[in-house]
């Protein structure tokens, strides 16, 4: 036990030293794409009904089933808000821990401390991982996905050998795993290969997987898979492919993680013989090579092959993350069987400088695409481009993006919309124009969310209820950082303006920025209480020009 926790401890410390030189860049950039969607409130009501219909109800994401995600997306929302620099922490967090998680597993398959701190390197320094794992804060749902199931297969592991009860424990595993993301259904196929290969490579006298465990897998599996297609009223994702274009997905993907095919950025090239040659060399020894050994080799490419299936349907480089896992393991085991263990001194001290130099390789390539996610590069600056026409999207943050594209925004604007704004509003129609000419929003629903710079002292905030057409009065609760500071009831349809005082010492750290809230009773549907409207938005209160001192 004392030997375990003290693994734990060097791995943690190993896994902070590979991670954080590697992508501490990554906490200044700013928000990229999806994550404009992504990153706003969500109402209980909408996490409630992930578990029962599509994620994004809106229908602007392609049609999944990720319950779990959108409840991960709800709780960083509220502890983050806009702050991007607090979304990216997470994110080094996160891949800190799937890093941890995966040099214990590569340290249970090896039999080697050696060998899973070598894992932790490699699995920090893999190409695959900024795209899919780091650098891009939509894809905080793959971390997610990726400590889910490395504690899977670090609990296979620990029950191998244990009653059929024990393994019960995995069905939960595949069921959140389904339930964060779609290639989670390949988490017990991929624990069932593992065990027939490590009854054939490393432990002869295993027994088969309990029966029980099986069927209840398959029982559990199929009824979450046959659910989705109920809720998704189909397969959802992107439709199925031919066998032609299956094979072509299915192939693609392994060569561009497990051999970093085609080489398009410097040290590229060396890269791919590195983690081309190494695993070949591996092979090659495999008869001198442990029964550990044999078997991580084998489980390592089952591992990348099985979670590359879901792929078939489309392969892009952002969603690799547990092939590259596959990836990741062979390497580790590939430089575990050629120079640990009982070899020459010679060839180990050749093994050594080898590995030092392709994992520099490696580090080197994954160094160049984590820049693709700069957030005044090219291609941050072209996805912004397409977000500037999203609707769903709060206004500030759609002008914000067009500010970024003026000269000297790199040096002028902050990349992290929290530092860069006054204000942003959630829950707010577009902009219209009153018969007065005055500009004011609706609320598009019972709430709505300022967050407000850190540095503002005041915000005035212009109110009114639409009463006549809507034939009753309302309340409006008003919130600054969780006090309530202002009630007003509207009986008239005078513009009423709130007033509120700020206190800097109630920002909290990881939002940065104040938390505005304001909560009516309820909102109304114009064609549902004024006779021949046709106008189905949900509509609360109208709010003019926030002013922010």
């Amino acid at each position: 036990m004392q030997a375990r926790l003290t693994a734990i401890v060097v791995y943690m410390l190993i896994a902070a030293a590979s991670v954080l030189p590697m992508y501490a860049a990554t906490l200044g950039y700013g928000f990229d794409y999806d994550d404009y969607h992504f990153v706003r409130p969500y109402p209980v009501s909408e996490v409630s009904a992930a578990f029962s219909g599509p994620w994004d109800p809106a229908g602007i994401e392609v049609p999944f089933f990720r319950p779990l995600t959108i409840a991960l997306y709800a709780v960083r929302f509220h502890f983050f808000g806009v702050n991007a620099e607090a979304y990216h922490a997470l994110s080094l967090v996160m891949f800190w821990l799937a890093a941890v998680l995966f040099g214990l597993l590569a340290r249970a398959f090896l039999s080697s401390n050696a060998a899973g701190a070598l894992a932790i390197v490699v699995f920090a320094v893999h190409p695959a991982m900024p795209y899919a794992a780091v650098a891009w804060i939509t894809n905080q749902m793959h971390l997610l996905q990726l400590i889910v199931v490395l504690s899977a297969l670090l609990w296979w592991f620990v029950v191998r050998r244990r009653a059929a009860a024990w393994w019960l424990g995995l069905v939960l595993f595949e069921l959140c795993a389904l339930m964060v993301k779609e290639d989670g259904v390949m988490l017990v196929p991929v624990v069932l290969t593992l065990h027939w290969l490590r009854r054939a490579t490393a432990e002869r006298d295993l027994r088969h997987p309990p029966w029980p465990f099986m069927i209840m897998a398959m029982i559990a599996g199929a009824s979450l898979l046959v659910y989705r297609r109920h809720v998704l009223h189909g397969i959802g994702g992107y439709g199925m492919p031919s066998i032609e274009q299956a094979w072509t997905h299915y192939r693609t993907g392994l060569l561009n993680v497990f051999r970093l095919l085609p080489p398009r950025r410097p040290w590229q090239p060396e890269a791919s013989w590195f983690v081309t040659l190494l695993p070949v060399a591996a092979l090659a020894a495999w008869p001198w090579s442990s029964r550990e050994v044999r078997f991580t080799l084998a489980a390592s490419i089952a591992i990348g092959a099985l979670f590359n299936v879901p792929f078939v349907f489309v392969v892009k480089a952002q969603q690799m993350h547990l092939v590259a896992m596959g990836a990741s393991l062979l390497i580790a085991a590939a430089v575990a069987g050629t120079g640990l263990g009982d070899r020459p001194r010679a060839l180990s001290v050749a093994v050594v400088i080898v590995a030092a130099a392709g994992i520099a390789s490696l580090a080197a390539v994954t160094r160049s695409i984590t820049r693709d996610f700069e957030p005044f590069g090219t291609i941050i600056l072209a996805t912004d481009d397409l977000v500037t026409g999203w609707v769903a999207v709060p206004v500030e943050l759609r002008r914000y993006l067009h500010e970024k594209k003026q000269p000297d925004a790199a040096r002028l604007l902050p990349a992290n919309p929290a530092r860069a704004l006054d204000i942003v509003s959630f829950g707010l129609h577009g902009d219209e124009t009153a018969p007065d000419g005055r500009h004011l929003r609706w609320m598009s629903r019972p709430t709505a969310e300022f967050y407000v710079s850190a540095r503002a002292r005041t915000i005035e905030l212009p109110l009114r209820h639409e009463i006549g057409p809507f034939r009753e009065p309302t309340t409006a609760v008003i919130e600054v950082d969780g006090r309530v500071l202002d009630r007003v009831t509207f009986s008239t349809d005078e513009w009423r303006l709130s007033s509120l005082r700020l206190r800097p010492e109630e920002v909290r750290w990881a939002r940065g920025m104040h938390r505005v809230v304001i909560r009516l009773d309820h909102a109304w549907v114009p064609a549902n209480v004024i006779p021949g409207s046709h106008d189905a938005r949900t509509l609360g209160l109208q709010v003019g020009q926030p002013s922010v001192r």
